[in-house]
C-alpha cells in the first residue's frame, strides 16, 4: 500500500491542478513574465508540469520534493531576473 501512496498523490495533483489550468498555455512560448502572472494555484500546476517534463526528458520516474522544490525556488529566481525568458530557456540555462 505505501508503495501507491505517492503515486495516487502525484494523480490527484496533476487532476486538480489541470482543473485550475482552464487556459490553454504553449509552455514553449511561455515566458517567465506571464507565468509570474498567474494566480498561485496556476503557478503550482505550472512547477508541477515543469518536473514531469524534466524527469521525462531525463528518464527518470521518481520524484525528490525536496529537490523539485529547490529546482522551483532557482527557476523563480531565474525568471525574477529574466522576465522576458521563456521558461524552456530557463529551464535549459539552469540544467548547464
Amino acid at each position: 500500500m505505501k508503495r501507491y501512496l505517492p503515486i495516487a498523490v502525484a494523480v490527484a495533483s496533476i487532476v486538480s491542478a489541470g482543473q485550475v489550468m482552464a487556459k490553454e498555455m504553449d509552455m514553449s512560448k511561455a515566458t517567465c513574465k506571464e507565468v509570474g502572472a498567474l494566480p498561485p494555484a496556476k503557478t503550482i500546476a505550472v512547477a508541477l508540469w515543469v518536473n514531469g517534463y524534466v524527469h521525462g526528458k531525463a528518464g527518470n520516474p521518481v520524484i525528490d520534493s525536496d529537490k523539485a522544490q529547490a529546482n522551483a525556488e532557482k527557476v523563480a529566481d531565474y525568471c525574477r531576473s529574466n522576465p522576458d525568458s521563456t521558461l524552456a530557456d530557463a529551464i535549459e540555462a539552469l540544467a548547464k
